[in-house]
């Protein structure tokens, strides 16, 4: 696998190159990049990239799905930028569009909740240790240890609106940390449910802040129209203590008298709305929101679902709605994945399978949707009816999330819930969704994938196709009796005109010798192939020899593998024969073109050897 910086670097290089970026982020799978003119972006060749499981591009804004090592791809991509998340590229001008707005808002909140995704998996897991500790363990709620942990978990959900108001200032351009005061000033003592309070005679609402955070989004909105028009009317010269003092004085007043209301309301009716489905639509709405999950995290509009849950638990302790849908949906994609990684002949894909089916069934669904259902209809169908039918199985047995936490196996101690020092069946509930879900979607996916995999190798080509121009010789003219009599195994000899090496089957990359003179495939039926470049080429140590393939890749007939520099090969006093071998004892190359040929066109048929014949 390639370094960080490599893959930063090629990252770097395909997306037209630091002028081409305005804007850098991360969230927990995905390089989050906004770029000047997404038509400088080389799609294909980031996707071809080692690491990279998938993109997205909507409007301006590209991600790269990479997984869990995401972070320290992003740390090495900063610094090809010289540490600036924000780079030399120009802003782009966008046409006002209803889309184009919707786009924005899901962006501008999706891109403020995912840096603080940690802080609430941190005091959302800290919570369910303390239920745990105080409901099995006797841990007294006035000894000291209960006091600290309980600091860490409320100081989570406390002081959300100060990171709320980093993250969306920081997101927006504007000085992060009057975002961060503007947290805190609505969550001071005197601020927050305030009675009794009034600006220059005006009445101020009372409302808890600690509790809501829309009402510091909308504040930061407001500061961003405000720091607009500031930055062209206030001189260079005194714009660095002006803009802020003349920022907050003005937003602070605002939020508390109209914003913040409004925001407050805002949070009331989300909670309604969700009130209101589980009511009227009940378990019906939870099996939707499972089926629709991982659509919505190709979109990424996903993250952007946070904020609901936050207005739920902060209204009533849990979320009965999105998150126990989001858990049989996540689990799902992880067990539709181990199902491809237990049925496919690809090793590569397998690989991939296996790794990202892992990090699905633990909560990160990203690389798995992205890297393999995708591009399998059978995986991601499979995913979505199992994730639909276990989401409606969560919403009639009442399944909660009691924290904020991406719901998967790492997740569980979340839906921990005790009465009087006993825990409750929600527990086994989210258990026992979490199987049925895994099961499910695996059992689907490798049933009527293996069935299909199964019709396609039915139907397979055995032929075996020219890999090069030139002439089609036996093999006991090879001056080599280690070929010539078939030890190795039968195939044939071409006496190339031209450096192009094609593959002369579909299938995978199974070896490339580190002198690059020999590469192994091997077919979808699992029949193995060498091709030998040069007798005794081994000694040039891969000089005449440019591969354009590695190990485990998968290759379809008539792809380029190598360019072959013949001339160097002669020069050296080498012979340029190309030897295409079946290297199982039970296969032979049956109905051999000899002669003249073509690259690309039939020379043989694969067929496995009877010794009673």
């Amino acid at each position: 696998m390639s370094s960080y910086k490599d893959t930063a670097q090629d990252i770097l290089r395909a997306i037209g190159g630091s002028q081409n970026i305005i804007e850098t982020n991360h969230c927990a799978t995905r390089l989050r990049l906004k770029v000047s003119d997404p038509q400088k972006i080389n799609d294909d060749k980031i996707k071809a990239i080692s690491g990279v499981a998938g993109t997205v591009l909507a409007g301006n804004n590209y991600q790269i799905v990479i997984g869990t090592d995401v972070g320290n791809v992003y740390n090495a991509f900063i610094k090809l930028l010289d540490g600036k998340q924000t780079a030399s590229g120009k802003q782009p001008k966008e046409k006002l569009t209803l889309k184009g707005i919707g786009r924005s808002m899901i962006d501008f909140v999706s891109g403020t909740f995912v840096p603080i995704l940690a802080v609430l998996v941190a005091a959302g897991l800290i919570s369910a240790v303390l239920n745990i500790g105080t409901n099995f363990f006797g841990l007294n709620p006035k000894s000291g240890t209960y006091t600290v942990l309980n600091a860490i978990y409320e100081a989570g959900f406390y002081f959300l609106p100060i990171y709320v108001g980093f993250s969306a200032a920081k997101r927006l351009g504007l000085n992060s940390f009057l975002g961060a005061m503007m947290g805190a000033f609505l969550t001071y003592n005197a601020i927050n449910s305030a009675k009794g309070l009034d600006f220059l005679g005006i009445a101020v609402p009372s409302i808890q802040y600690d509790t809501s955070i829309i009402p510091v989004l909308l504040a930061v909105l407001f500061m961003k129209l405000l720091d607009i028009g500031l930055q062209k009317i206030i001189p260079k010269e005194i714009k660095f203590f002006i803009i802020p003092l003349v920022e907050m004085i003005i937003t602070a007043p605002v939020t508390l008298l109209w914003l913040g209301p409004l925001g407050f309301q805002i949070g009331t009716l989300i909670v309604s709305v969700l009130t209101f489905l589980n009511q009227y639509l009940g378990w019906v709405s939870v099996g939707i929101m499972a089926a629709i999950t991982p659509l919505l995290v190709m979109t990424g509009t996903n993250q952007a679902l946070f904020p609901i849950c936050i207005a739920a638990v902060a209204a009533s302790g849990y979320d009965g709605f999105v998150l126990p849908g989001m858990l049989a949906a996540n689990v799902a994609v992880g067990g539709a994945t181990l199902g491809v990684a237990a049925y496919t002949h690809d090793i590569k894909k397998r690989e991939l399978a296996l790794s990202s089916g892992i990090t699905g069934v633990v909560g990160i669904t990203e690389p798995a949707i992205f890297g393999i259902l995708i591009n399998n209809k059978i995986a991601f169908f499979s995913t979505i009816v199992s994730a639909g039918v276990s989401g409606l199985l969560a919403g009639l047995m009442q399944v909660k999330e009691y924290a904020i936490v991406s719901p998967g196996i790492a997740a569980l101690p979340a839906f921990m819930h005790a009465n009087n020092g006993k825990m409750d069946n929600n527990f086994y509930a989210a258990l026992s969704i979490l199987i049925i879900s895994v099961v499910l979607s695996f059992g689907l996916t490798f049933f009527f994938g293996k069935k299909s995999q199964a019709k396609k190798e039915s139907i397979i080509d055995n032929n075996i196709y020219s890999p090069v121009d030139g002439t089609v010789e036996q093999l006991s003219k090879v001056n080599d009796e280690v070929f010539s009599k078939g030890l190795v195994g039968d195939g044939i000899a071409i006496v190339p005109i031209n450096r192009s090496v094609y593959s002369p089957i579909s299938g995978n990359v199974t070896m490339v010798a580190p002198t690059k003179h020999a590469i192994g495939l091997k077919m979808v039926d699992g029949t193995e192939l060498l091709l030998h470049l040069g007798l005794d080429t081994v000694e040039l140590k891969g000089l005449p020899f440019q591969v354009k393939v590695k190990e485990g890749d998968s290759v379809e007939r008539g792809q380029l593998l190598v360019d072959v520099n013949l001339d160097m090969i002669k020069k050296e006093k080498k012979d340029t024969v190309i030897l295409l071998i079946l290297t199982q004892p039970d296969k032979i190359l049956s109905d051999k073109k000899f002669g003249k040929t073509k690259a690309k066109t039939v020379i043989g048929k694969e067929a496995t050897f009877n010794k009673n014949n």
